[in-house]
This record gives C-alpha cells, structure tokens and sequence, in this order.
C-alpha cells in the first residue's frame, strides 16, 4: 500500500541536537578521505586536535533526524538517497551545542511502479542564538512508494557537468572497511553493512553511504583546487546516479567554469557513475 502523501508532508520531523567534538571531527575526517598522507601538513590539520579545521562536509553527519521517513510510513528497505545539496553557512564550531530543524519541501510521485522522490531541507543552528551553521537539502528516492500524488515545489535541476574534458582528474581508492566505519558517524542502516539485508534491497553487497562517497568529493576538489591547503567548500550538490562499493577505485572529474565548479565521481573497473551533476563552490 502507498504511502499517504500527507503523512510524509505533514511529518513532524523531529528536531535533533549535537555537540561536536575534536574526537568527532576528526574521526569523520578520516572517513572521507583526509589523513590518507600522514605526513602532510594540510592532511594533519584536519586530523589533529591542535588548531583542528573540521572538514566542511561534516555539516552532513550533525544532528541528524535519524531514520523519520521510515516512521512517516515508508518503505524503508527500497528508499535509496537521490540527490544532495549542502550550503555552508560558517565553519562548524566544535564543542558548541548545535540542534538542527527540518521541513518538508516536496513529493514527486512517479506512479504506483516507479516509486516517488520525496526532499527535505535540514537546517543546523546553534541552539544558543539560532544562528545558522549549515543547511542540506536531500532528495530520497522511495522505490516502493509510488502512486501517493505529489505536492510542494520541486527542485530546479542540477546543470550537467561540461561536454569537454575535465580540467583535472583526482583518483582514491576506498578502502574495503570504509562502509564499517563511516556507519560510525551515525547512519547505522544495515544496507551498508549485513550483506543479506543487502541482497534483500537489491544489491550484490553492502555499498558504501553515499554520503561517504559525496564526502570523498568535497575531499577530492579542496586537494585539486587548494594550493598549500586543502581548499574548503562553501556549497556543494550532486545525484547519486550509481552505488559504490567498499574497495571501488574512485576518479573524480573536475571542471573550473567561472566561480562555479563542476564535478562527477566514477568507478572506472565497473565503467559506472556513481555521483553526476555535480556542482561546488569553495568557500
């Protein structure tokens, strides 16, 4: 049976509170690809607690609602992350509670067979003066929900990524436990880490959060685009168009047009996308 489209447009999203430390940034830190040069200054600033520079795609893990959709009546085991889009508003304060609070913005039903794109903004502020750190906006693709009628103002779409070669290629390989550990951050779904829940929801083994992957990204443009630092981004988005596995081989293909950046992530042995339209801005 559908989801009923008013229990998920009316869902009172709960708010949700964190304080993050130097503990904590850093651990994210090393999940998304920084430390990988243990002697490298720029690495080590991400990644040690003196001066510490928390990674801005953390914004991601913080005060996070948990798994509501499945509480708003989805069918949790077919939802699949869709596209994200993150603004950073200011470097995320450590040991500062931060509380985040979350809206609705639209349903897209696709019809009973093709399931629905369901997004929703999340907004992370200090809790003491409400002045705003972050705010995300993500796009659930609901395989099992189709057929439950649309509401809201949809997204305007992501650009394409240019139809020229990119301006840079930046390759890292994800190691085989980086699914294990980046679960640690927060986002404990089985789909990433029991492989017979996996093959229930489709896939041959547990794949990598896409978060995780998007996290590489933000990784991948400070080290391409920073000079004697990684550069940090200011706003970055992109679709998930394909899994990742734990042990896939990431190419990363950037673009410089103008202030913006474009970018996609690829995994050449399997000759998929796993992130498209992607676009950035460094802060």
């Amino acid at each position: 049976m559908a989801v009923s489209l008013r229990s998920i447009m009316d869902f009172p999203i709960p708010e949700a509170r964190q304080t993050v430390t130097a503990r904590d940034a850093i651990f994210y830190a090393l999940t998304v690809g920084y430390g990988t040069k243990p002697l490298d200054p720029a690495h080590l600033r991400r990644v040690q607690e003196e001066d510490l520079r928390p990674v801005p795609t953390m914004a991601n893990v913080v005060a996070h609602a948990g798994p509501w959709m499945k509480d708003a009546g989805v069918d949790w085991q077919r939802l699949v992350h869709s596209e994200h889009r993150l603004t950073i508003h200011r470097p995320l304060p450590l040991d500062t509670p931060l509380k985040s609070r979350s809206r609705m913005l639209s349903v897209v039903d696709r019809g009973p067979e093709k399931g629905m794109f369901a997004t929703f903004e999340r907004t992370i502020l200090a809790e003491a003066n409400e002045t705003p750190v972050a705010t995300i906006v993500q796009t659930n693709a609901c395989r099992g929900d189709g057929g439950c009628g649309s509401a809201g103002t949809p997204l305007e779409p992501l650009p394409p990524v240019p139809d020229r070669a990119p301006d840079a290629v930046f390759a890292i390989a994800v190691p085989e436990n980086a699914a294990l550990l980046y679960r640690l951050n927060g986002d404990l779904n089985p789909l990433h880490s029991d492989p017979a829940y996996a093959a229930r929801s489709g896939f041959p083994r547990p794949i990598l959060h896409g978060l995780c992957t998007f996290g590489y990204a933000g990784y991948a443009i400070g080290r391409t685009l920073g000079t004697n630092e990684i550069a940090d981004v200011g706003f970055i988005a992109a679709r998930f168009t394909a899994a990742v596995l734990p042990g896939d081989r990431l190419e990363f293909d950037i673009w410089r047009e103008s202030h913006d950046i474009r970018f996609r992530a690829r995994v050449p042995a399997r000759a998929v996308t796993a992130l498209d339209y992607g676009t950035a801005r460094l802060a």
